[in-house]
């Protein structure tokens, strides 16, 4: 394992914070229990679901076609297998790369024969994992001989339209290659490569997509259009600028022509960008709602796992860029919730599509231009569940990162193991916690000999009132911001932080609300019916009467369960809403304020309920 972080070089703009080498953050607790889970059933199961993923694509050398699965999971084992110390997993993972390697023809390129852009791009993103793991220098040696294959590559024939989209892998990769050897010949290239991209930046300033897509063009009149137009026409224009998923990949794209340039328009264009999709297209779990294409914010519009994946990978980029800090509440907020949604709490199955007001996951046409079996719990959306099996270990690799000052951030407190070395000691740290259930944090720091550094704390914009004590100091912290405690310290020291958490009612839809504490949401979730159909999978149907509004006289309250944690909560039902085609329908406007038949219930995280109300009217 390398044990730099690898700082920004000039003339690239620096943030604040440097991811740490991959291997450098365990997991521990919950989160070490979920991965080992994923391990052991969800990725040991690909290479037999999907064979064109595993051995057999031709990736690595195998007969079977390429494409994004292969390179996602082999992200995915990557640092699975880091983040567990699976020393197994990583030899698996790293033979793959070797092959990968051995692949490179002699003018620099790589992969399959007319492999997309886009799927090169997203190998280069697990080779970059593995160089962070190993430090091997064939794989920089693999980059050099790549970008020079770029250079001349793009000078003779552009991006299409369809690559211009996705350039955001390979231009973190150059950059990467460049903090880490120094080479300035690649920085021509990545300009070059930033100048043939999507100017996601001028569309996240501008950004003609406020309300929902299908508001503007009826989905029979858009497949009439893709049908009969060129692709550069209106209508392919449009499936490509306004897709959920491109949008927040391109989020990640605009981060990094930020640090390529300095220009204040890029730099500013990921917090515009995401305050603009959030205000018009903003989900209750903290992502983008587009079935593919933006779709407002009603709570039945979907959510794809695609766009929860890449999302989650934007917001990482924008956390390690200039200013990118104000992205980690949401970054929290997202894979806590809609992607750990996307599993089925057994761990088992994932969702194409997911809701926030989920009243039905049965075969239905829900959304225009997805297949009717989107909302199902299933193994047969291979791209779907290999993008999400990344997100969690890379999540854990992002929980801590290099600070600019030469000190350490957290940037979440999940429990973990954290390995790092500093200008002036190697540090150990351990943080114990429930979090996101519980905001009691313990963290024990154990440098090798006592050593001054700071240590930069992030409190959630939730966190009011937080405080930390280390020894008989106390220092108060403000929300929405770092606290930096900046001292010599030795083995055995502790901090005691502590965020409180709070039940908040978040305006929502119309006049309905979602219900947080931390950063997690809780939802509430209807008895249903389950059934097999023909094929063996599984449909669920809210039961008749399912639809309730919370009484707004009752605050709910944090409790502890068996299950885990939960809000005691005062519902009253509401027989006038219900289903609406396949889907819940709208949560109604200016409800009488009445309570009969109102009852008890236990409000739960939104990834342990599969059928679930996650925005409520409010009595």
């Amino acid at each position: 394992m390398t044990t730099h972080a690898f700082a920004t070089r000039a003339p690239l703009s620096p943030g604040r914070f440097t991811p740490l080498s991959v291997g450098s953050i365990r997991a521990a607790g919950a989160e070490r229990d979920r991965l080992l889970s994923l391990r052991a059933g969800l990725l040991a199961q690909c290479d037999a679901l999907f064979p064109e993923a595993g051995r057999q694509s031709c990736w690595y050398g195998g007969p079977l076609a390429g494409g994004m699965r292969a390179p996602a999971l082999l992200e995915a084992r990557l640092l699975t297998g880091a983040a567990l110390g699976d020393e197994e997993l990583s030899r698996e993972a790293l033979g793959l790369c070797r092959l990968v390697l051995s692949s490179q023809r002699p003018d620099g390129n790589f992969g399959c024969e007319g492999e997309s852009f886009a799927a090169r791009g997203r190998m280069l993103r697990a080779l970059d994992a593995a160089y962070s793991l190993t430090g091997d220098k064939e794989i920089l040696l693999f980059f050099l001989r790549y970008f020079k294959y770029l250079r001349d590559a793009l000078g003779a024939s552009p991006l299409s339209q369809e690559d211009a989209l996705h350039t955001a892998d390979t231009l973190q990769a150059g950059i990467d290659f460049y903090n880490i050897t120094g080479q300035k010949a690649v920085l021509p290239v990545l300009d070059t490569l930033l100048r043939q991209s999507a100017n996601y930046t001028q569309l996240f300033h501008a950004f003609p997509y406020r309300m929902s897509v299908s508001r503007m063009v009826s989905p029979d009149d858009l497949l009439r259009g893709l049908a009969t137009e060129a692709e550069d026409g209106y209508y392919h224009s449009l499936l490509r600028t306004a897709n959920g998923a491109n949008l927040c990949e391109g989020l990640r794209q605009s981060a990094l022509a930020g640090v390529l340039t300095g220009s204040g328009k890029h730099l500013s264009a990921p917090e515009v960008g995401l305050a603009r999709l959030n205000k018009g297209h903003g989900a209750a779990g903290g992502g983008i709602a587009a079935d593919p294409l933006l779709s407002g914010r009603h709570p039945s519009r979907g959510v794809t796992s695609l766009s929860v994946a890449e999302l989650a990978a934007s917001l990482e980029a924008v956390l390690a860029g200039p200013g990118g800090e104000s992205a980690a509440d949401q970054w929290e907020t997202l894979v806590y919730n809609a992607a750990a949604a996307a599993f089925a709490p057994d761990g088992k199955s994932v969702q194409s599509v997911q809701q926030a007001n989920q009243a039905a996951c049965t075969e239905a046409e829900r959304f225009p231009l997805l297949s009717s079996d989107a909302s199902l719990f299933s193994l047969s959306d291979g791209d779907a569940l290999s993008a999400l099996l990344a997100v969690f270990p890379r999540f854990m690799r992002h929980q801590w990162m290099r600070a600019e000052d030469g000190g350490l951030a957290a940037m979440g407190y999940a429990p973990c193991r954290v390995r790092a070395r500093l200008d002036n000691a190697s540090v150990r740290i351990l943080v114990e916690s429930d979090y996101p259930a519980d905001g009691n944090v313990r963290i024990c720091i154990s440098p090798d000999q006592p050593a001054a550094f700071p240590l930069h704390l992030r409190i959630p914009a939730w966190a009011k009132g937080a405080a930390a004590a280390v020894g008989g100091d106390r220092y108060e912290a403000k929300e929405g911001a770092f606290l930096v405690i900046n001292r010599e310290w030795h083995d055995g020291d502790e901090i005691l932080l502590t965020l409180p958490m709070q039940t908040e009612l978040i305006p929502g839809y119309h006049e309905a609300v979602s219900v947080a504490r931390g950063p997690l949401r809780y939802v509430y979730a209807p008895a249903y019916d389950e059934k097999t159909d023909g094929r063996g999978r599984t449909e669920l149907l809210a039961r008749t009467g399912f639809a309730v509004a919370l009484d707004g006289t009752v605050i709910p309250e944090f409790t502890q369960t068996a299950e885990g944690p939960a809000l005691r909560a005062r519902v009253v039902p509401v027989p006038s809403w219900g289903l609406r085609g396949a889907s819940c329908d709208q949560p109604p406007i200016g409800l009488p304020h009445e309570t009969e038949g109102a009852f008890d219930t236990l409000l739960v995280p939104m990834a342990r309920a599969r059928i679930r109300l996650s925005v409520l009217p409010v009595l």
